[in-house]
């Protein structure tokens, strides 16, 4: 299951969610730049001239601080401005020269390879996969796996604390060794337990719903996470 979070500064989302086209294993809700939740795609929706500005702060907001691939959807036909998203880091822009049902195709595609790449530097074909009590970890695909072989998609980041906690199994990880595991620099220990705790709990569920367990990761109160499996 992919978690899309759409960006859109008018109306719902009705028209995207009864959209026939969209996967069947695509997850759509609507998101807010300020929410650090965890999402493998964010779209942001450009209504026209006026709104490039917004976008362009909420393109640069998502890019720093979230670990998704950035789409803008875009109703204006500015070459210049299209030019303006891509350097601020967008992974493409979307008009309306191209369907949208020919563009679901295209990202569903994109959400798949960013999901089998290999983001372990170092890691080589003889430790590949990490294996705690029957759950596998696989860094080529990203993911974790079950003794039953069910299989549990991560993003980047919900990765980089899995990976870290997998090394340390059994042993506390605390709040700032997986904060600079992940973002490094200096930050309030209100914001690091913030944005740590929301990951763990994206990935708590994606084991329950997968895997139907979220008991692998103990909170250590006031210190930060342990491994179990």
């Amino acid at each position: 299951m992919y978690h899309v979070g759409v960006v859109n500064s008018e109306g719902d989302l009705t028209e995207w969610q009864n959209e026939e086209a969209v996967p069947s294993n695509w997850n759509i809700t609507h998101t807010d730049v300020e929410q650090e939740t965890s999402y493998d795609l964010i779209i942001l929706l450009e209504h026209g001239l006026e709104y490039v500005g917004k976008i362009c702060g909420q393109l640069m907001k998502v890019k720093r601080e979230m670990d998704a691939l950035i789409w803008v959807w875009s109703t204006s036909q500015n070459e210049m401005n299209r030019m303006v998203y891509l350097k601020l880091g967008a992974d493409g822009i979307i008009t309306e020269k191209l369907g949208k049902e020919e563009w679901l195709l295209i990202m569903d595609n994109a959400l798949k390879r960013n999901a089998g790449e290999v983001l372990v530097e170092g890691a080589d074909s003889d430790s590949m996969n990490l294996s705690k009590s029957g759950v596998t970890m696989n860094h080529r695909n990203r993911s974790l796996i079950s003794a039953d072989d069910e299989e549990v998609q991560l993003t980047s980041f919900e990765y980089k604390i899995m990976d870290l906690l997998f090394q340390n199994a059994g042993e506390t990880v605390t709040y700032e060794e997986i904060y600079q595991a992940i973002w490094k620099g200096e930050a309030t220990d209100e914001k690091k337990f913030y944005r740590i705790s929301n990951l763990v709990f994206h990935i708590r569920k994606k084991l329950e719903d997968e895997l139907g367990t979220s008991e692998a990761i103990r909170t250590v109160r006031s210190k930060g996470y342990v491994l179990n499996i």
